[in-house]
């Protein structure tokens, strides 16, 4: 159920990123298209009236007409008895005197001078580029129908361009935004002609320009998406953890009531037959009874001290002195060694030339406790043996507690110093998962180095490096 809560949560969390990135996309596309309607608009108009008033009563540029005329006007009487009589003789000629036309305009063309002056006159934009061209032209021998003679769909004739055929300038890659002028001029009269001509200026790279000035608004857009990720992100790994710490809280519950009830329930059923033997003077059963008390007792003060001195490890007000760690291991080993069973064997292999470290002896004697108690604890074989090793290597003293035990896997491995964790194949020992936990702390409260080594049915080795540097 859980999972399924959570996939639900990061289908809206997606769907909602789509959604936004999508309406993002759509605001920018749609500001690139009104900046691309509107780029050089006020340049265009400047542009349209000089280039208007320069062609007024002729054709594509000044003395055009002229040229166009000498090369059709002369020849419409065979262009329309080749039309009537013979097709292919009529665009074969078509498409000869159409050579001739365009090349004597390209070779006469003035536009190369009247643009610049333009861009000079009205101190326009260095960079602009333009391209005159014929699109269409048509003749008409009774006045009324037009005939065809150049389209760049219409056969015969080839085009220098999709646009049609480029009478001046250098620019290729025309379109709607990029066109200034546009005529269809016809005369309506018997053997006569139709001409569509455009001017078109632009920038080279017009879209890569436009980009560049929206570009701004663009890393304004990606961070906006990137914050809105990130703040979900942050948002829901803190709902996860909160999760998890109210889970772990839950289990914490439910685990100590459990390890305090049954001390507890023990101990009053003890005490209860205590009661009934001593009436009976059965010294021997009172004796174990007693043992049983005293065991469980003691085992109640021990998960009550560990749980408080867990709660109050991170205020604590570290007070350090330097040791010699020889004695104080072989101190606490010697103390230590008075409750073990005849079944556990603690063998110290202390390296006597090491420097003196700096430490709180308290915490450091209860962090040995629990690395020892776990060695024990988790530890099936029939001899089980603890080595506690001290030695140096330059500046560092290391101290190694090394077990016979049952190992932890890489799994566990992971999760072992994490408050409140027991391995799962291990649940049925006692303890609240609060040991490994405590060992952390106070290494990192020392700013030690905690490293662990690990194999399965084989054993582990806590090494924990200390900075001997005064």
């Amino acid at each position: 159920m859980v999972v399924q809560s959570h996939s639900i949560y990061r289908f809206i969390a997606i769907i909602s990123l789509v959604c936004l990135v999508t309406v993002q996309f759509k605001l920018i596309y749609n500001t690139f298209e009104l900046t691309n309607n509107q780029y050089y608009l006020k340049e265009k108009d400047i542009i349209n009236q000089h280039y208007s008033a320069q062609i007024r009563n002729d054709k594509l540029f000044p003395g055009s007409q002229k040229i166009i005329d000498s090369h059709i006007m002369p020849r419409m009487a065979l262009f329309q008895k080749l039309y009537e009589t013979d097709r292919e003789a009529y665009e074969k000629t078509l498409a000869q005197v159409w050579k001739e036309m365009v090349a004597e305009l390209r070779l006469k063309q003035n536009m190369d001078t009247i643009f610049p002056n333009m861009i000079e006159k009205y101190h326009l934009s260095d960079k602009l580029r333009y391209g005159l061209y014929i699109e269409h032209l048509s003749l008409s021998f009774d006045g009324v129908n037009y005939v065809p003679v150049f389209l760049p769909s219409v056969k015969g004739i080839t085009p220098s361009h999709p646009n049609g055929d480029m009478i001046a300038g250098t620019l290729n890659k025309v379109d709607k935004q990029s066109q200034v002028s546009g005529y269809t001029v016809s005369a309506h009269t018997k053997n006569s002609y139709q001409i569509t001509f455009m001017l078109y200026v632009d920038q080279d790279n017009r879209q890569l320009q436009i980009f560049k000035a929206m570009l701004p608004t663009f890393l304004l857009s990606l961070l906006t998406i990137a914050l809105v990720v990130g703040i979900y992100f942050i948002t829901y790994r803190n709902w996860m953890k909160q999760k998890k710490l109210t889970a772990m809280t839950s289990d914490f519950i439910n685990s100590i009531s459990h390890e305090f009830n049954t001390p507890i329930a023990t101990i009053l059923v003890a005490n209860q037959s205590l009661e009934s033997s001593v009436n009976d003077n059965d010294r021997t059963k009172t004796r174990d009874l007693i043992a049983v008390i005293k065991r469980q007792s003691l085992r109640l003060k021990n998960l009550i001290n560990q749980s408080l001195m867990i709660s109050q490890l991170s205020s604590v007000n570290l007070e350090k002195k330097r040791y010699y760690l020889p004695s104080v291991l072989l101190e606490l080993l010697e103390d230590y060694s008075l409750k073990l069973d005849s079944n556990v064997s603690i063998v110290p292999d202390l390296q006597h030339e090491v420097n003196e470290v700096e430490l709180n002896k308290f915490l450091f004697t209860t962090m040995i406790y629990n690395l020892l108690d776990n060695g024990i604890k988790y530890n099936t074989s029939k001899e089980k043996i603890i080595q506690v090793k001290v030695y140096s290597k330059e500046h560092f003293v290391f101290v190694e507690i090394q077990d016979n035990g049952v190992g932890i896997d890489l799994q566990n491995l992971r999760h072992i110093f994490k408050k409140f964790f027991r391995g799962k194949e291990r649940v049925e020992e006692g303890g609240l998962g609060l040991g490994l936990f405590y060992v952390q702390q106070v290494v990192n409260l020392h700013g030690w180095e905690l490293r662990v080594d690990s194999e399965v049915d084989k054993g582990s080795s806590f090494i924990i490096k200390i900075n001997a540097k005064k």
